[in-house]
């Protein structure tokens, strides 16, 4: 508590390096309530690009095709049911990253390799729902010291939010995997 904290209109007393846990209890909300920039997300994250089940690892195109890019990745196209190379990768001759159609953030597929095998994908955004699955608010409260009401008031203040701003500075560096509570915190942005 400092006297920059009591001009704030909720100030949140977590323990020191969870920041991480009560963003995670966030995300979660967000996706839960359907809070997030989906026309956004799909354009600009990585939600919609493909990983292979079998590896964890982003579905590349000399993976699909014999002497293909590395670099090229995919999304699935609901109306092709198929993947499809995503634009912006590295070497993509797309120079727009806008879609021409919806990839979506959740689900799950078989596709056939270049080897003949067939492997299962889905978007980084199924994945990231069932890492989401643990960080209800009851959990994160027993990580960051908050009472479950606090964490709630903070994620419902955050998804009526037009335009969420986090002001991040070098304290939370100070911490093992900081780097997870920044990424964290660039996550909530991001939906």
């Amino acid at each position: 508590y400092s006297a920059t904290a009591i001009h704030a209109d909720q100030w949140l007393p977590l323990e020191s390096g969870t920041d991480a846990a009560l963003g995670l209890a966030v995300a979660r909300h967000l996706l839960e309530t359907g809070a997030i920039d989906l026309p956004y997300i799909r354009e600009q994250t990585d939600l919609p690009l493909l990983a292979r089940l079998d590896t964890g690892r982003f579905l590349r195109e000399s993976e699909m095709v014999n002497g293909g890019n590395a670099d090229q990745l995919y999304m699935w196209h609901p109306q092709k049911n198929a993947p499809v190379p995503a634009p912006g990768c590295l070497n993509n001759t797309t120079r727009n990253l806008k879609l021409a159609f919806e990839p979506p953030i959740d689900g799950q597929w078989k596709v056939k390799l270049a080897d003949g095998k067939e492997v299962g994908v889905v978007p980084v955004g199924a994945m990231l729902k069932e890492h989401l699955d643990s960080w209800t608010f009851e959990h994160a409260a027993k990580v960051t010291h908050l009472h479950i009401d606090q964490i709630k008031k903070f994620a419902e203040g955050w998804a009526k939010a037009q335009r969420p701003m986090v002001l991040s500075s070098w304290g939370s560096n100070r911490y093992v995997h900081s780097d997870l509570m920044n990424r964290t915190k660039l996550l909530l942005l991001m939906l």
